[in-house]
């Protein structure tokens, strides 16, 4: 379970890594696109960092019930 739960990890990372370079490209946007592209990054990176803490938070009996 922890070898799943550290791919998933990992991945997710990845996904916060890419919503920060997307943060920073967003930056040379026109206003009206930089604030879209930042709020979508934005969810993006709230989600997947919630998603870990659930992740390493959920016990294991927990998935069915």
């Amino acid at each position: 379970m922890n070898l799943i739960r550290s791919l998933m990890t990992l991945f997710l990372l990845c996904v916060v890594a890419v919503c920060i370079a997307g943060w920073v490209w967003s930056g040379n946007q026109p206003p009206q696109k930089q604030v879209a592209a930042r709020c979508v990054l934005g969810l993006c990176m709230a989600m997947a960092l919630g998603s870990t803490a659930l992740l390493w938070t959920a016990r294991e009996g927990d998935v069915m019930k």
